[in-house]
C-alpha cells in the first residue's frame, strides 16, 4: 500500500526484505530458511502467526510493453520471531500451482508482500 503524507511518500506494505539459509555439511541435514519481513505494525505479528506471502505479476505482451498486473498467493509463512519493525519467518506450506498462475521464481523471495488476511495462530 502506498500512500502520500505532506508530501512524502510512505510505504506501508509489509514485505520479505532478505533471506537467509544455514549451511549443511551434508546431504542429510535439514536446510533452514529465514525470511526477515519488514513490518509496518508489530502489535500485528506474533509468534506461531501463519500469514499469506503474496507475488505482484506484471504481464507484458510480446513487445515487453507492460498492460497489467495481479497478485497470486506463493506460500504460507509462519512467524517465529517479532522484534521492532522485523519479524523472521520460516516456510509453512508453499501454495500448489495446480489451479493458479505459474510463476517465473518458485517459492517465496524477497520483495514478495505479506497479508495478514486469513492469518492463524498455529496451534500445536
Amino acid at each position: 500500500m502506498l500512500s502520500i503524507l505532506n508530501s512524502e511518500i510512505v510505504i506501508a506494505a509489509d514485505e520479505v526484505v532478505s533471506i537467509q539459509r544455514n549451511i549443511t555439511l551434508s546431504d542429510e541435514d535439514p536446510i533452514i530458511k529465514d525470511f526477515y519481513i519488514k513490518i509496518s505494525d508489530s502489535l500485528a505479528f506474533k509468534k506461531n502467526l501463519i500469514v499469506k506471502a503474496n507475488r505482484k505479476i506484471n504481464v507484458k505482451d510480446l513487445s515487453l510493453k507492460s498492460f497489467g498486473d495481479f497478485k497470486t498467493t506463493v506460500g504460507l509463512l509462519k512467524i517465529i520471531h517479532v522484534e521492532g519493525q522485523v519479524a523472521v519467518a520460516r516456510e509453512f506450506k508453499l501454495t500448489p500451482r495446480t489451479d493458479l498462475p505459474m510463476l517465473e521464481q518458485i517459492g517465496i523471495m524477497a520483495g514478495d508482500e505479506i497479508d495478514l488476511s486469513d492469518s492463524f495462530i498455529e496451534k500445536k
